[in-house]
């Protein structure tokens, strides 16, 4: 089961969210194609320039893999997260 967890101003659109992602579930893009049909709001925030993800402690600014055995959190930038 992966954990989704939201930092910064995504924090206020979700807490915590343990979920079991659907087999299309891959990557950071199907990741974020997913959320942002599951999540209001988070399509918006995805979208803009300065948003990170970080899978297992280590952000990325490109393209990652995800699954189900993952930590997935998304900030921006300056979360402090």
């Amino acid at each position: 089961m992966a954990v989704i967890l939201f930092f910064g101003r995504f924090s206020d659109l979700s807490k915590r969210i343990d979920v079991e992602l659907p087999a299309y579930v891959t990557d950071k893009a199907s990741l974020t194609t997913y959320l942002s049909q599951t999540v209001e709001g988070f399509a918006s925030l995805a979208a803009l320039k300065d948003t990170r993800i970080s899978v297992n402690m280590i952000v990325s600014m490109t393209e990652t893999s995800v699954g189900n055995d993952d930590e997935i959190a998304y900030m921006s930038a300056l979360s402090g997260g």
